[in-house]
């Protein structure tokens, strides 16, 4: 049995690559590279099931950066325990609307940053 080995990403693109523009089997492509047959399927399939992008091998494992990954999907109560208005329709990105926004915004941390103030002066009485 082999020792699992990591490859990089442009590596498995550049095998499953020549193996798609050459005659060579799969078997002779894996005996080349010492891969084995069973990774080498996997790799080959994800790629064909990708419509041939070439970032398929690019994916990022592990949680993303952001704990929302898709804003559209954050239930409407969400927005509402946050006090924060939820307005589709003013998608606008003038530099008017923008800036009535920020200041919003801005007078909403105070107010939050305010009650945590009071709050924090309350524990401590």
């Amino acid at each position: 049995m082999r020792k699992r080995e990591k490859y990089s990403s442009d590596f498995k693109l550049q095998v499953v690559k020549e193996y798609l523009n050459s005659d060579k089997s799969q078997n002779d492509i894996c005996s080349e590279y010492n891969i084995s047959q069973s990774a080498f399927s996997r790799w080959v399939k994800k790629y064909e099931e990708s419509g041939y992008d070439d970032n398929v091998f690019n994916s990022k494992k592990g949680r993303p950066k952001s704990i929302i990954s898709d804003i559209s999907k954050v239930p409407p109560f969400i927005y509402e325990s946050a006090g924060i208005v939820r307005n589709d329709s003013n998608k606008s990105n003038d530099s008017a609307s923008l800036k009535k926004r920020l200041e919003y915004y801005e007078r909403l941390l105070l107010e939050k940053e305010l009650l945590i103030k009071m709050q924090e002066d309350e524990i401590n009485f």
